[in-house]
């Protein structure tokens, strides 16, 4: 019998329903165009639509423009966002390479509040290590107010890499880390994070659902209850990721965990 098969399951329910009895919280999106690719939903009003469609009760994202143009700055991402405050949530897009931004950013970060809840660094496109100098005033402010950081990682990162995690997520006890992507398909590099940093680090799921048994080989490294499910929307979409969540090889209560109980367990300021 196919997993989907099991009657009361929650692969029975999405696939009968298009969408589960429970919230689903993506902690992993973007927004805006890209000149290496269309996007089908990229702005605000399509994608939400698209979130309603699938049963996504919130998305977290940092703006493409933000991240890479200086000129495009959080300010507006923030009046994207707060137009749609039930199902959107932004990242300030941090940019090393401009810390006159990084700093008048952090000194607005209150007044985005409850729309905006962490940072996002994107340190391998940017050039800089996550131990360069120039993140340490965004690492301050987000120990201090104990907020998340979504890091985009990947195996073999020079500018990320695990023992660059382990040093940072023990001196930055409150910090939550998201480790974008969980250094796929480094899972040996998961473990060793987490085992040494148990308690603020969580791995999130995005270009993982795609392909078969890698949710399953990630449960078995860290545990389900330090994984966050995340999309990158709209590089990837809800329904494919989703799909992979509910279809893997792991109990129904590690897919509760992954998709909705981990994050709410976190209590994550203005979510």
């Amino acid at each position: 019998m196919s997993i989907w098969e099991v009657k009361g399951s929650i692969a029975e329910q999405y696939w009968n329903q298009g969408r589960a009895d429970f919230p689903v919280y993506d902690m992993h999106g973007h927004m805006g165009s890209h000149n290496k690719i269309f996007f089908a939903h990229c702005e605000a009003d399509k994608m939400v639509k698209h979130l309603q469609r699938c049963g996504v009760k919130r998305l977290v994202f940092s703006h493409h423009h933000a991240l890479f143009d200086p000129g495009f700055a959080n300010q507006r991402v923030f009046e994207i966002a707060r137009q749609y405050p039930d199902f959107l949530r932004m990242y300030v897009g941090v940019n090393p390479n401009y810390p006159d931004i990084i700093r008048r950013d952090l000194a607005l970060y209150e007044k985005w509040l409850p729309t905006v809840i962490g940072f996002k660094f994107l340190s391998a496109y940017h050039g800089r290590k996550i131990s360069d100098e120039a993140y340490r005033p965004v690492f301050e402010f987000a120990q201090e107010h104990a907020l998340p950081i979504l890091f985009h990682t990947w195996g073999g990162d020079a500018c990320a890499s695990p023992d660059m995690f382990m040093e940072k997520a023990a001196k930055y006890p409150r910090i939550l880390f998201f480790l974008g992507h969980s250094m796929r398909p480094d899972w040996q590099g998961c473990r060793r994070v987490h085992q040494a940093c148990p308690d603020n680090v969580y791995f999130e799921l995005t270009s993982i659902p795609g392909c078969n048994r890698l949710i399953e080989e990630l449960v078995d490294a860290v545990g389900s209850q330090r994984i966050l499910f995340g999309t990158d929307l709209p590089w990837f979409d809800e329904y494919q990721a989703i799909g992979g969540v509910v279809s893997a090889k792991i109990s129904d209560q590690d897919k509760r965990n992954i998709l909705y109980q981990n994050v709410e367990k976190l209590n994550i300021k203005g979510f």
